[in-house]
């Protein structure tokens, strides 16, 4: 069986805590300890293999219980940001514009590719870079090469901020275009199955249509589109106002900004 990761783990004893219908206040009293150091401990991946056990041993599970569960865990959302990865690009929109558009360029040389488009200097751009790796989602080498780590799409998780306000983004290019085609019925009497079925056959026909123009090349930019019930011209979303220089204290800011993710848990 391949090891889980330890953010996995804590989050699958998180789980077996929640299905027992237990308290962290209950446990942190049982187990002697200050409720605060437990909940910390529940996040922090540089919890101790001891503790782990003990904690196991509290909740009547076993490591191999706990183990099986973290990998599932792992496996269904290896593709999903973290919950810190979530809240720091939430706090620092302009760190995740820059991640994005960097895991989708095709140069060789993306560190002289961003610099050279944004007017980054150097300061600015080992900032990102930084950040990102502190995320572990980059890894620096010393002459500048960035390689990506994880899969080449994330999504955002249920209750991703990042997802709350995408689709907020989203919706505002959307109903703010003049020139998007609607289509409006007014009192139609609709099951909430037929709503279902309704979502199935336009995401079929759309999908079906993609993949038609995707065989025959037709994938020129303006071709590009938003759809939601209504189509409109795509437009580039972004978090920030822009990709900038970034202040002094921003490496510190974000160093901050997970420990504290990662003591809270918030």
């Amino acid at each position: 069986m391949r090891a889980a990761k330890s953010e996995y783990l804590l989050a699958a004893l998180r789980n077996i805590i929640k299905t027992k219908g237990l308290t962290y206040k209950e446990l942190a009293e049982r187990l002697g300890v200050p409720l605060s150091t437990f909940k910390r401990h529940l996040y922090s991946p540089n919890i101790t293999l001891e503790k782990l056990l003990d904690y196991c041993q509290e909740v009547e599970t076993s490591l191999e219980e706990l183990q099986k569960l973290a990998i599932k865990l792992q496996h269904d959302n290896d593709s999903f940001f973290s919950h810190t990865q979530d809240e720091i690009f939430y706090q620092f929109p302009q760190l995740y514009d820059f991640y994005r558009e960097l895991r989708h360029l095709r140069q060789q040389d993306s560190y002289t590719y961003m610099r050279k488009k944004y007017g980054l200097n150097k300061s600015s751009t080992y900032a990102y870079l930084r950040a990102l790796e502190m995320l572990g989602l980059v890894k620096l080498a010393e002459d500048n090469k960035i390689q990506l780590v994880g899969p080449f799409y994330y999504r955002f998780s249920e209750n991703s901020k990042l997802s709350h306000k995408y689709k907020t983004i989203l919706k505002a290019q959307a109903l703010d275009n003049p020139d998007c085609v609607r289509v409006g019925f007014s009192r139609m009497y609709l099951k909430e199955g037929q709503l279902e079925e309704l979502n199935k056959l336009l995401a079929k026909e759309i999908l079906k249509y993609h993949s038609e123009n995707m065989q025959d090349n037709e994938t020129e930019k303006d071709l590009l589109r938003n759809v939601l019930l209504f189509v409109t011209q795509h437009q580039p979303l972004v978090f920030s106002e822009g990709i900038g220089a970034l202040p002094h204290s921003f490496l510190q800011d974000v160093k901050t900004a997970i420990a504290r993710c990662e003591t809270s848990g918030a």
